[in-house]
């Protein structure tokens, strides 16, 4: 090799399956990070664990009992999602409280509209 220019590899990481029939990020540094939705998008997972520390980090902000009902939307939101067969219904309904009780703090009301999205893209 001449000039200095050598060949550092790929470095692919992420969360989910990696898929190695898409783009490659090649040459020296290069990644290629592999998760969330396919449009770049968060998924649920990702979307509850942003919104549940963002509300750790600002819950403070809100009224007792908005706080209070946004960890019990969270926690209804965070059951369905694990449960095996969700219930749109009652998720799109537990968001819509959720959002509800945290929309006086914007960046938590913004969490709880990414996590609609997420939700919605993933489920439906």
């Amino acid at each position: 090799m001449s000039g200095g220019t050598w060949n550092v590899g790929i470095h692919q990481s992420g969360s989910g399956r990696i898929d190695n029939s898409g783009p490659m990020a090649v040459g020296e540094g290069a990644q290629v990070n592999v998760g969330g939705a396919p449009d770049g998008g968060l998924t649920p997972a990702q979307a509850l664990d942003v919104l549940g520390a963002l509300l750790a980090a600002h819950g403070a902000q809100l009224s007792d009992e908005d706080r209070a009902r946004a960890r019990g939307e969270l926690g209804e939101v965070t059951d369905q999602l694990a449960a095996p067969a969700p219930d749109p219904g009652r998720l799109s309904r537990a968001i819509a409280r959720l959002t509800t009780a945290v929309s006086s703090v914007t960046a938590l009301a913004s969490a709880a509209d990414a996590l609609r999205e997420a939700v919605t893209r993933a489920i439906g």
